[in-house]
């Protein structure tokens, strides 16, 4: 009984999304219309009644989005969360989080030094809580690269944009939620320090030439 009542739910809550899906790509849909809100309240029921029969697995990202327990009634009181569970459904494996890759997998990338006029290697490993960072000054370092990373290159006198620890950070942990490949982390790095890189090219200079 307890299946039909579940192959019966998950078609009804199938139907009220693609309702509501359809209502929004259209640009009809208004909150305000106690129509589609009672529509809403039907496709969240329904789903947290799916949900006490099927026990999805959920993203981990999506967990921490809706910062509810997914037993909550409040945690469907979204459309993603609804998709998950639907997902679920259909393929168990469907929010399964990508693994984590390339953890003490070593990178290297090239900066520009004005100071030497050419192009200076620098090492990276991928630790379980940042970067190794492998050049004159060696070192464990957190996500952002700090403090290592930034004492290499001030020592040298690179300059770089002041956004760099945050995007040093961002490619860490979209390696390890996306699952990246050591490909994809490599040519990231390149395409990020190919930034630094024009930033010290582009010094200004004459009078300039004395600042740093």
């Amino acid at each position: 009984m307890a299946e039909v009542n579940k192959e019966t739910l998950q078609t009804e809550v199938e139907k009220l999304l693609k309702q509501v899906l359809d209502l929004i790509s259209s640009h009809k849909w208004n909150r305000e219309n106690p129509d589609h809100q009672k529509l809403w309240k039907e496709m969240v029921d329904k789903a947290g009644q799916l949900h006490k029969l099927v026990k999805p697995k959920h993203h981990k990202y999506m967990l921490v989005n809706r910062d509810v327990s997914p037993d909550d009634p409040e945690f469907y009181n979204h459309i993603h969360p609804i998709q998950d569970l639907l997902a679920f459904l259909k393929d168990p494996h469907a929010n399964d989080d990508p693994e984590d890759q390339t953890i003490d997998h070593k990178f290297s990338f090239r900066v520009y030094s004005r100071r030497w006029g050419h192009d200076d290697t620098y090492e990276v490993k991928r630790t379980s809580k940042g970067w190794e960072i492998r050049y004159d000054v060696v070192g464990l370092c957190n996500k952002k690269g700090q403090p290592f990373l930034f004492e290499n290159l001030d020592h040298d006198g690179i300059n770089y944009p002041e956004e760099l620890p945050g995007y040093m950070e961002w490619l860490w942990d979209q390696a390890k939620e996306q699952g990246l490949s050591h490909e994809q982390v490599q040519e990231a790095l390149e395409q990020l320090f190919n930034w630094v890189s024009l930033c010290e090219k582009n010094t200004p200079k004459g009078v300039w030439e004395g600042f740093k």
